[in-house]
């Protein structure tokens, strides 16, 4: 026991702590850096595609063919979905559901009396309901029935209320008030007359609804039977960034709300910020363990000639890696918990401030930071025991 207090006592870093203290720093703020990248990567990916990400619109994408000037010159029907491509999509990976926006095939007209009389050509479109954000109380129709319920998008109406009655001199209008207003659908020049009424609102598909079963008895009377194909598709997907996705649709020719693909760029972008944080961190970590084992050397060179004395004396060589390991392991071990704990630190700071912008993260899901953990500390026991069996080899 004397004898483990003298050479504990010779290995201190008397006037060395500068070069000890130096090293110990440079290893935990490198694995400070490894940390914080690999959170980083995991806190994003849960962003995307956590088990808490709800069905926004990011979940549905609206597609169509790109309108191009070699297109606009053959027939229109070219630009039209036909059953492969409908099967293609179903086959991409993270695509679950498919299904056509059906629109109209016949001529409609919209038309409002008094102060806020209007009367305008328009286009209508349906869609199945499971496809809808939110399905409205009175959303239904049955043939014979006079009153035709709208789902309106919200983009048209903030383009009446700040582009066009602002130019015209007309009333803004709220969603409220709109729902309030009837006015007359007719179809067909005139062959079938509604009372209309808009029963909500929609972010999720720039268009104007109608139930399904009126579109289809409609287009089934006065539109053209052989034009029973779709424009546009709606699609039910897991991430509308997924890279394969994204290049689909690239390779396809086909159009959709780029605003719904921003997550791509923003992913490449921090994939290429946290993997060179990661590369930096590791860098670091490896020339901070490289100096802390040439320290690791200096220390126990300067202890040379008592550890040969006791080696020379029968002192088992087992024993004197204990004691030496012994008092090099907690320099090592307290820099990875300290940066551990702070990188902990601020994954919990940072998921406070996502919640707030309505991004949730768990700390259940750092699941990474244990693991690496558990990693390093066995890395660098492995690397310390190499390193002291290695000087005890040379005295």
């Amino acid at each position: 026991m004397q004898q483990n207090k003298i050479i504990l006592k010779l290995l201190r870093p008397g006037s060395q702590k500068a070069r000890m203290y130096g090293s110990w720093a440079a290893l935990c703020i490198g694995l400070l850096l490894l940390f914080a990248a690999a959170l980083a990567w995991s806190d994003f990916n849960q962003v995307l595609s956590g088990k808490d990400k709800q069905e926004s619109m990011s979940s549905f994408v609206v597609i169509g063919k790109k309108v191009t000037n070699e297109s606009m010159q053959r027939n229109t029907v070219e630009n039209l979905f036909t059953e492969t491509d409908i099967t293609q999509l179903r086959q991409l990976p993270g695509v679950s559901e498919v299904g056509p926006l059906t629109a109209n095939r016949y001529p409609v007209s919209a038309s409002l009396g008094g102060n806020l009389g209007f009367y305008t050509e328009m286009f209508l479109e349906s869609v199945d309901d499971k496809y809808l954000d939110a399905i409205p109380e009175d959303w239904s129709w049955q043939d014979g029935q006079p009153t035709l319920p709208i789902i309106m998008s919200n983009d048209f109406l903030n383009l009446y209320n700040y582009g066009f009655a602002l130019s015209q001199g007309l009333p803004q209008l709220s969603q409220s008030s709109i729902k309030a207003i009837p006015f007359q659908i007719t179809v067909a020049k005139g062959k079938e007359q509604y009372r209309a009424q808009i029963v909500g609102f929609t972010d999720r598909i720039s268009s104007v609804l109608v139930p399904q079963g009126f579109m289809q008895a409609m287009n089934k009377r006065y539109g053209d039977t052989t034009a029973n194909r779709s424009s546009r598709l709606i699609l039910k997907v897991k991430d509308p960034s997924d890279q394969r996705f994204v290049d689909f649709l690239k390779a396809k020719n086909y159009t959709t709300n780029e605003d719904q693909l921003r997550w791509n760029r923003i992913r490449t972008a921090v994939q290429a910020i946290v993997t060179s944080v990661g590369a930096v961190a590791l860098i670091v970590v490896g020339m901070a363990v490289l100096a802390f084992i040439l320290f690791i050397e200096l220390t126990v060179q300067r202890a040379a000639g008592h550890i040969r004395l006791m080696k020379q004396l029968g002192y088992a060589p087992k024993t004197l890696k204990k004691i030496l390991n012994r008092f090099f392991l907690p320099w090592l071990g307290s820099a990875v918990i300290v940066a551990a704990g702070i990188a902990l630190a601020c994954h919990l700071v940072l998921a406070q401030w996502l919640s707030k912008m309505e991004l949730r993260i768990s700390i259940t899901d750092a699941w990474i930071l244990p693991v690496l953990l558990v990693l390093i500390l066995a890395l660098l026991w492995l690397l310390l025991r190499r390193s002291v069996s290695r000087i005890l080899n040379r005295i």
